[in-house]
């Protein structure tokens, strides 16, 4: 296996997790919201930053498998 293979498979990874985290994290901000309890603002702040970050990595992984692809 390849150092960009392996690159490439921890950048999914942390996709993956960080885009699950980020929509429990949003489920738990509408739990709270309708329990009328506080939120805490690294939850908020995880919720809203944490799904568009995913989705920039997982465009990372897409282009660079292509770039890939074209080059083999």
């Amino acid at each position: 296996m390849s150092s960009s293979s392996i690159t490439l498979s921890v950048i999914s990874r942390t996709a993956i997790v960080l885009a699950i985290l980020s929509a429990l994290s949003l489920v738990a901000v509408l739990v709270l919201y309708f329990q009328e309890n506080s939120i805490p603002p690294l939850v908020m702040a995880f919720g809203i930053f944490g799904l568009p970050i995913a989705f920039i990595l997982a465009g990372v992984v897409v282009v660079a498998n292509i770039l890939k692809r074209r080059s083999s």
